[in-house]
This record gives C-alpha cells, sequence and structure tokens, in this order.
C-alpha cells in the first residue's frame, strides 16, 4: 500500500499527543534545565502548545547603544547566576504598524536579542536561523508568525529567530563612520548583526540540542535578500551549510558613495551636518532616527539596502555568485506567483486606472526597456491595466532573480526552485499568492490569531488547506536536515538543472512544472537590467 502522507499527519499527531502526555516529567525537565552559554547560564520553558521548549530575549551582542551606535556588533555582555529567558526581547526601533505578530509592544535600541525553540527530548537537531523581512525597516523575530514551536516539535528541528537593526540605525553610511572603522567599513550593521548572531550560534546552540555543523540561513523578503548576503559575504563563511531564499530580490545594494549621500542628508535633516557629524547623531534620541513615510511599492520595496563597502560585501550578491565568489552551499529558492498584488490595495483606485495612465507609469518604471517590455507584457493577456504592472514588477524585482540565481548555482550545488501559488484567501483575484503569503505555511501557523490572518482567510481555508501546510514544514525542514526537502510520501522535487528548468509549485494540489519558455524569455531579458527603487537601467 502506498504511504499516504496527509492520511498519515493526523494519525502522526494523535500519538504526538498521547506520547506527551505520557512523559511530562521528562519534557519538563528537557525545557526547565539551565543551559551554558559564553555568557552565562539561562533557564527556558515548556511550550504549552507544542511539545518544544522555548528561550526568548536571549541577547546575541551587547546593546548597540552611546558610543556603541553604528558600530559592528559587539559579544554580549556576561551575566551572573541564572537569566530567565521566558519573555521575548524589544524590537528595534521602527515605524509602528499593526503586523502579522499583532501591534508592536515596546521598542528600544537594546534589541540585539534572539529566540530558541527546541524538541522536547534528547539528542543534537539540525538548526534554522530565521532571519525576518520588512524591507529592512520593520519587523521583528519575536513577531507571533514567526513561533518556532510547532516547527521544533513536530519536524525536529532547532528553530532560531533573530532581531537585528533596522532603517537608519542599521544602514547609515557616513565617511567618519568608515574613518572610525578598523575595517573602513560603514552602512552594514543590520548584516553584521546577523554575522553575529551565526558566530553566536556556532558557538552556543549545542547546549540548546542544536548542530553547530548543521545550520540553515533562511529568511523572506529583506530576510532572503539577507541569505543571499550570506552567501556572498567572506564574514559568513564556515558559519552555515545550507540557504533558504524566499522572495528575495539578491541583487539590491548600493555603493558607499550613494549611501554617503543619503546620510548626509539625515544629518542635515536632523540638524547634525559638519565634521561632528557622527558625534551630534549619536545624541539624537532613537526616534528621531525612525524612518518616517513612504510606501514601499512606490520605493521599490527596499528603501535601505547593503551597501558595498569592501569588507562585508564587495558587489551585489547576485553578482557574487555570478563570478562565482560565494560559499556554495545547498539552496531552496523561490517566489509567490503575485509578489505585489497585495500592496497596489493600499492605492486607491488601482483596479481603475486607464491605459494610458498605466503606461505612462510603465515607461518610468522600464525607461529604454519599455518597448521590449510592452511586447513581454502586453494588455491583452491581462484584466485590468495594473495587472501587467503587478506581472512585471514581480518578475522585474524577484522572479528574474530567483531564475538567475538557480541558473547560476545549480552547476556547483543542489538548488531546488519553487512558486508558491497557493490563493485560496477571501479576495484571491485581488491579492492573488501575494508577497510573504507562504511564510504561515513555513512555520505552520496559518490559523487566525493574526489580524492579517482575518483580513485575508476564514475557518474553512484555514481548515481545507492543512494538508499543504503540512507538506511545507517537511519540504523546508527536510532541506534543513539534508539538503534534499523530498521525504516519504511527499510529491517529488526535483533538483533545478538549466536543461529541465522544473519548478516545483506549491499549491492543491502540489505539481512540478517546467519554467514556460515565455517566462524564460521575460526573465532572461529582465536579468539584463539592474533594478533602483522603481527605475531599471542597464547592468554595467
Amino acid at each position: 500500500m502506498r504511504f499516504n502522507y496527509r492520511q498519515a499527519v493526523a494519525l502522526s499527531m494523535g500519538w504526538v499527543c498521547l506520547f506527551s502526555s505520557l512523559v511530562p516529567a521528562k519534557a519538563a525537565e528537557v525545557c526547565s534545565r539551565e543551559v551554558k552559554t559564553e555568557q552565562g547560564l539561562i533557564r527556558g520553558l515548556p511550550d504549552p502548545n507544542y511539545a518544544a521548549c522555548a528561550w526568548k530575549g536571549v541577547a546575541y551582542a551587547a546593546p548597540p547603544v552611546g558610543n556603541l551606535r553604528w558600530r559592528a556588533p559587539l559579544p554580549p555582555l556576561p551575566h551572573e547566576g541564572v537569566q530567565e529567558a521566558s519573555a521575548v526581547g524589544a524590537a528595534c526601533p521602527q515605524p509602528k504598524q499593526i503586523t502579522a505578530g499583532g501591534e508592536l509592544e515596546r521598542m528600544d535600541e537594546d534589541c540585539l536579542t534572539l529566540n530558541i525553540w527546541r524538541p522536547q527530548q534528547s539528542g543534537r537537531f539540525p538548526v534554522m536561523l530565521w532571519i525576518h523581512g520588512g524591507g529592512f525597516r520593520t519587523g521583528s523575530g519575536a513577531f507571533a508568525i514567526y513561533d518556532g514551536a510547532r516547527l521544533a516539535a513536530e519536524r525536529e528541528v532547532v528553530v532560531v529567530t533573530i532581531n537585528y537593526r533596522l532603517g537608519h540605525l542599521g544602514f547609515l553610511a557616513l565617511p567618519e563612520l568608515a574613518q572610525e572603522d578598523p575595517h573602513r567599513s560603514s552602512g552594514n550593521y543590520a548584516l553584521l548583526d546577523m554575522i553575529q548572531a551565526l558566530t553566536w550560534v556556532r558557538k552556543n546552540i549545542a547546549g540548546f540540542g542544536g548542530d553547530p555543523n548543521n545550520v540553515t540561513v533562511f529568511g523572506q523578503s529583506a530576510g532572503g535578500l539577507s541569505a543571499c548576503v550570506m552567501m556572498a559575504s567572506p564574514l559568513a563563511e564556515g558559519l552555515f551549510h545550507k540557504v533558504i531564499i524566499e522572495s528575495g530580490p539578491c541583487d539590491q545594494a548600493e555603493s558607499l558613495d550613494q549611501g554617503y549621500e543619503r546620510g548626509r542628508q539625515l544629518a542635515s535633516a536632523l540638524g547634525c551636518g559638519g565634521p561632528n557629524a557622527v558625534e551630534c547623531l549619536r545624541t539624537k534620541p532613537m526616534t528621531a532616527l525612525v524612518p518616517k513615510g513612504g510606501n514601499l511599492v512606490l520605493t521599490g520595496g527596499m528603501t535601505f539596502v547593503p551597501h558595498l563597502d569592501g569588507y562585508l560585501l564587495k558587489q551585489d550578491a547576485l553578482a557574487c555568485l555570478h563570478e562565482k565568489d560565494y560559499h556554495r552551499v545547498p539552496v531552496l529558492i523561490g517566489t509567490t506567483r503575485d509578489e505585489v498584488k497585495l500592496y497596489t490595495l493600499t492605492i486607491p483606485g488601482t483596479s481603475l486606472i486607464p491605459r494610458f495612465v498605466m503606461t505612462r507609469l510603465l515607461r518610468k518604471l522600464t525607461g529604454p526597456m519599455y518597448d521590449d517590455a510592452a511586447r513581454l507584457y502586453p494588455y491583452s493577456e491581462y484584466r485590468h491595466p495594473i495587472n501587467v504592472f503587478h506581472a512585471l514588477a514581480t518578475d522585474m524585482a524577484i522572479g528574474s532573480r530567483a531564475y538567475d540565481l538557480a541558473e547560476t548555482v545549480s552547476g556547483d550545488a543542489p538548488v531546488y526552485l519553487y512558486r508558491f501559488d497557493w490563493d485560496q484567501t477571501r479576495f484571491p483575484n485581488k491579492t492573488g499568492a501575494f508577497h510573504s503569503l507562504e511564510v504561515p505555511f513555513v512555520f505552520g501557523r496559518l490559523n487566525l490569531d493574526f489580524t492579517l490572518a482575518k483580513l485575508v482567510a476564514n475557518k474553512k481555508v484555514v481548515k481545507a488547506a492543512q494538508p499543504l501546510v503540512v507538506e511545507v514544514m517537511a519540504y523546508w525542514t527536510n532541506f534543513a536536515k539534508t539538503g534534499n526537502p523530498n521525504g516519504p510520501g511527499l510529491p517529488q522535487w526535483p533538483a533545478y538543472n538549466p536543461q529541465e528548468k522544473l519548478r516545483l509549485h506549491l499549491d492543491e494540489p502540489i505539481s512540478v512544472q517546467r519554467v514556460p519558455e515565455k517566462e524564460i524569455e521575460r526573465y532572461q531579458f529582465l536579468n539584463q537590467y539592474a533594478i533602483s527603487g522603481l527605475t531599471a537601467r542597464p547592468k554595467k
């Protein structure tokens, strides 16, 4: 009889619940025992819903405050006694908003903390370190949608989620900051935070049941871009062994000169121009340094990007991959089918935009490539003129880059390419399979606990999607364990190669399809151009 993965899920979950009820003392012991780190002893607690242990709000770096603002992170400070790791740390300073995890409760510059979940059983488990998205201006590893308890309990992995500096605090570049840095680096503090978190994990994760020699970096959007940067940066060598890139625009970066210009504009706006700019800026309250305004659609999704400082990053991550200057590890990479569709809903009347207005916008967006873009994305193929923008922007910023990475890396290491097509939300025609929709599937958190979830789903939809949730969790964690996402009962996911060009489509049902020739033509065309904001220019 053929093993049926979906039927086995219900049975296995029943056994998990029964087993958990029979061994509460052992589970409690795993969760409550003191764990030794380089900074001192810490103690966690059992998760209330799953057979997992959690340690929350663990410092992985010294607070980047005062004179440490805009400096590379230092190791965390030692502490005496046993530190209770029972509550998440503050989010890094950012604009307040309703998020997938709820309203931000607390923000502070002292925010460089991480959270850890492990199974309530003995053993050594693969580690998955999550880098959240948010355009490098918002987000937190403590958002409830990134809770790692279910992944840890059901899939037997150790999950780590991190905070990192955001906005101006994470990306300010000034010549004066480069001068005071021993490596003449400036403007990459957020990425240095991530490398410090990976370093902390390398040194300490064994105490939490994690295998420091089997670490997967995974992230979405800005976090996916960050995972690309980890592949390209010499500073991350040896700190991870696999990468999962979800909707990451891997070629986003800017020169130090560009960063300096932006930095001087900020300093001037805050009354800190002149030779003592850095000293003046370090006296400003964190609220003065939180970015204000801006629609991510209108800024190309990234208002802050890595800087080419010659130390952390020599050139954009995708260019490093093209030149074979990167860490050759297995890669799982993909996109959602309709990345930008949801975001244009925040702009009233987009479905009513007439063709002539959209043509003007597309000419501005594509510049010298407009004629070819118009041929490849004809209005006749789309319901509304705005849908042409949806398709072009999705492919330009993310889809073509994922295809390029798969083509480039597949000769050096295993690559698994996917597209997330599931779109059974409340408004499938309006939102499609939108940017970040796969995240609650990855963490097994597709439920109605979050404000965003209630806006896009209902109980019937959530229930019907659970088999796909379980399959996505299995693919991701299988990959983290072995570098291959396949496993018993799962639809076979072939590794990508440039000859067959096979891609897994995550939908009901899951399918494997060759990337269509028309899509390949679009991707190859778009990959000739670099993107800055919503402006395309030929690559050098």
